[in-house]
Parts: C-alpha cells; structure tokens; sequence
C-alpha cells in the first residue's frame, strides 16, 4: 500500500478561505491541507489571531494559503511570517468567489508546489492569473525596529 511522502507539501488555509469550496478543491487534486475550522474548531476559529495561527502553522511546517495578500503589508503579520520562515501564498485579489479561489490556486499549482519545496522561507507571493509575484514583508522595519 502506497504511503505519502515524508516530504509532501501540506497547507494550512487561513479562514477567508474557507472550510467548504476552497479545500474540496484543493483535496479533489490530492493536496494535503488543513482549514483554521478543522484545527482550532468553528467557534475558536474565528478568535485565534493572525499571529497566532501563522506562527502555529509554520512551526508544523505547513505552507500557509490565504486570502488576502495584506499579510506581507501589517508589520504583525510580517514579524510572524519573517520570524518563524513561513513561506505563504496568497490571492492578489479579496473580492473572488469559492470557485475563483480555487480555480486560482488550482491554476498556479505547478509553480506554486515547486516554489513551495524548493525555496526556504519567510516568504509571501501573491496569486494572479498573471503568476507568481513575490512581495515585500513589512518586516523588519527599516533600521532595524
């Protein structure tokens, strides 16, 4: 019987993703994943901080999916993600639809995985139909704050 490899990417989907289109779609095309509803359950889900779940994730040594590309912008998103090398993808664009979402990351998933493997973190790139754009953390500040 077939095990999965040691090294097999596996995500972690932060809550503008969702629990429901977004990860079916991802699991349909044999990605290894888990939503912020499975891990930290439907209520709590929606209390745990940004910092908390980016920083959890990346300790497990997951690759972080997210919605909104404002996490390379907020300095508290950025210290999480510089300080415990998180590599995060996330959509150019908010305002998509489920289906769009997943269609994006779906359409970008060769890239994506070969990014995911081969390049150390911290990282955030952006998802577009136009490809992969790696984008500037807020962290650390300029002069060292």
């Amino acid at each position: 019987m077939p095990t999965a490899a040691v090294d097999e990417p596996r995500f972690f989907l932060d809550r503008g993703l969702g629990s429901q289109i977004v990860p079916t779609a991802l699991r349909a095309r044999g990605w290894s994943l888990t939503t912020m509803d499975e891990r930290y359950g439907t209520d709590r889900s929606q209390a745990v901080g940004d910092e908390e779940w980016i920083s959890d994730a990346a300790v497990r040594g997951e690759i972080l999916l997210c919605k909104d590309r404002a996490v390379a912008r907020n300095v508290a998103e950025a210290r999480a993600i510089y300080m415990h090398d998180a590599r995060v993808f996330a959509l150019a664009r908010a305002d998509l639809t489920g289906p769009a979402m997943a269609a994006l990351f779906l359409d970008a998933e060769q890239r994506l995985l070969r990014m995911a493997v081969r390049a150390r973190g911290p990282y955030v790139v952006s998802i577009s139909p136009n490809g992969l754009t790696r984008l500037r953390l807020a962290y650390p500040l300029p002069g060292g704050r």
